[in-house]
């Protein structure tokens, strides 16, 4: 089990985007792997870390860069006070923000892999996906601003 290493980003995120105001960082995350997991990621509360964020390692090393996205998604659920229903029963308008702002605060690098991950899905098949792989890459694009071609985010 390791602490995120971005928390300082997640928390200047939250402040930012006033989700939190200052002063009342009372949630941690926490990531714990499990190999177990059929999905790459998911989110829970935990009673005594906060919030932990179960990804499975395997599949992430399947995923390379792109394994940041799946976590950081997870982390917006809990950011956008959604409910926490497992992978698959989220609506499609909660899955587009948790996407959004996913893509929105990770690396440009990491954006780059989630988008080149769903729009080649079909060369993972051993990764489970919900939702549309195009609509998600879509997501991905627009609000991180990726230039595709260069794998960086536009000014």
């Amino acid at each position: 089990m390791k602490y995120f290493p971005r928390t300082a980003i997640l928390v200047l995120a939250l402040l930012l985007t006033g989700v939190m105001a200052p002063g009342t960082v009372s949630a941690q995350f926490w990531e714990i792997p499990d190999p177990a997991l059929p999905q790459i990621a998911m989110v829970r509360a935990d009673p005594q870390w906060g919030y932990a964020v179960i990804y499975n390692p395997d599949l992430c090393r399947q995923t390379g860069a792109a394994c940041a996205f799946f976590r950081a998604h997870e982390y917006a659920h809990v950011v956008l006070n959604d409910p926490l229903l497992p992978p698959g029963y989220y609506p499609p308008s909660m899955e587009r923000k948790a996407d959004c702002w996913a893509a929105k605060y990770i690396t440009a690098q990491e954006a780059h892999a989630a988008l080149t991950f769903f729009s080649e899905v079909d060369e993972y098949p051993e990764v489970p996906v919900t939702g549309d792989p195009a609509h998600r890459a879509q997501t991905i694009s627009a609000c991180a601003k990726l230039d595709v071609n260069r794998g960086q985010v536009l000014p």
